[in-house]
């Protein structure tokens, strides 16, 4: 009776009469009122023909229900009743776990957990290692933006690490002694068994009695719950959403980067990496909080992919930073720029301001009422601006926002340096001289004012 029963459902489900079944299957109406009645039975040929009509398998029309659309919304799709039910099972489990254990079972349980928790801290060692190499000895020296991208790159790895932690935490405790325990819930009119595990035996059957008003109770304490967790999985959704935006952002940059020629192919994998990973960090908590079905195998063959992704990456930075020369030096395309300012000598008059032993003085005994101040800087990547003021007779320089700026120079001055193979220490660029040029009796007192200055300080 079950093709009858599917084969009706079915052509009515199409909206289709038996006069159009029976046209498109080449047989009398008479036929297919037989068929559905259960009075007869079409041939091979027939049932194939249906079964490519109705787009459904031979074995689920002739043995199956087709169209038991309850059970396949069940199926497809977790619900908040879902969530609800499973949240309510965990607890049963967790407390029919702790009522059935023995002392000596307690105490294996909180020397697992506390060896799991050790061993969560030890993984740490490894990932502070990367943090350091990575984020501190490598993106850290890059200039102007390498703190920035040091922070954002510990940010990722501590995300990672954490919701790694948790999932093996959970997983453990979870396969060791959750899935041992089998719930009987006996209501007013059948006893329902829920049983996931294959061990049962060896720990034996643990069995709950509910009444429909402690069921009520606990499913209305779990909703609550369920809503408070939601509540912060929403806030947790704002990191992943942040990492997003930024490596998307620093996406655009390293493949503009790439295509100026300089090696970082390795550190390009891993910021796609990092994407896909955040998109998953993000997708699968807002799949819970919106009641949708996560596909679970499609996010492990994503993560596995994002895992090749980074080891690939890893292996082309190695190739591309062990080709590389670090120099400590200015790049040999550097110019120097000076700035001179003519300032009035005073007997006050200290350098102190500018926070430097390193002065050169000039003599010209012509000067005897002011001083020559000159600033020799570097002009590469950026052109500052210098200024040089008196305050209070000390003597200051500032280095302010560049006069100009433009990124696409900067970045052509870099990749040259690195397609030669060498790196380096663009931080000197920030570095200047001063020199002052007066009398010598006006050079007397400046140094005679820094000592008073300084030991004035230090007493």
């Amino acid at each position: 009776m079950f093709f009858a029963s599917n084969l009706q459902k079915l052509r009515k489900k199409e909206n289709m009469s038996q006069e159009a079944l029976a046209e498109k299957l080449d047989v009398t109406r008479q036929s297919v009122s037989k068929w559905e009645s259960g009075a007869s039975y079409p041939e091979m040929d027939k049932l194939i023909s249906i079964c490519k009509i109705f787009n459904v398998d031979m074995d689920t029309l002739v043995n199956g229900d087709v169209l038991d659309e309850k059970k396949q919304d069940k199926e497809t799709t977790i619900n908040t009743k879902d969530l609800l039910d499973k949240f309510n099972t965990l607890m049963k489990k967790i407390v029919c776990l702790f009522e059935s254990m023995s002392f000596k079972e307690i105490i294996e349980f909180l020397v697992t957990v506390f060896l799991l928790i050790i061993i969560i801290l030890i993984g740490t060692i490894p990932k502070d290692i990367i943090e350091n190499l990575i984020g501190d000895g490598l993106l850290y020296d890059i200039a102007y933006v390498g703190p920035t991208l040091d922070t954002i790159f510990c940010l990722i790895v501590d995300i990672l690490y954490s919701v790694f932690a948790i999932v093996v935490f959970i997983y453990v405790l979870k396969i060791k002694y959750l899935d041992r325990i089998k719930i009987k819930e006996e209501t007013n009119k059948e006893i329902v068994v829920k049983e996931k595990e294959k061990r049962v035996e060896e720990v034996g059957e643990v069995i709950i009695k509910d009444n429909t008003g402690s069921n009520s109770l606990t499913r209305t304490l779990a909703k609550i719950i369920i809503y408070i967790i939601k509540f912060f999985v929403v806030c947790f959704l704002i990191a992943p959403l942040i990492c997003i935006v930024i490596l998307a952002v620093m996406l655009g940059f390293e493949v503009l980067f790439v295509f100026k020629g300089l090696p970082l192919i390795g550190i390009l994998l891993w910021t796609i990496a990092g994407l896909i990973i955040s998109a998953l960090c993000f997708e699968v908590p807002l799949n819970f909080v919106i009641n949708h079905k996560n596909n679970y195998k499609r996010v492990m063959i994503t993560l596995l992919i994002s895992l090749i992704i980074i080891i690939i990456g890893s292996i082309i930075f190695a190739f591309e930073f062990f080709s590389l020369t670090y120099v400590d030096s200015l790049p040999k395309n550097v110019k120097t720029k000076e700035i001179t300012e003519t300032l009035p000598m005073s007997n006050d008059l200290n350098t102190v301001g500018y926070y430097h032993d390193d002065i050169k003085y000039v003599i010209d005994d012509s000067l005897t009422d002011k001083i020559e101040v000159t600033v020799t800087y570097y002009d590469y990547l950026v052109d500052y601006n210098i200024e040089v003021e008196l305050h209070n007779d000390s003597l200051l320089v500032f280095m302010n926002s560049p006069k100009e700026f433009s990124f696409k120079d900067a970045l052509d001055k870099i990749s040259d340096d690195i397609k030669d193979g060498k790196i380096y220490n663009y931080d000197k660029l920030n570095e200047y001289k001063v020199t002052i040029k007066t009398s010598s009796n006006n050079i007397n007192i400046i140094k005679n004012n820094n000592k008073e200055f300084f030991n004035e300080n230090n007493s």
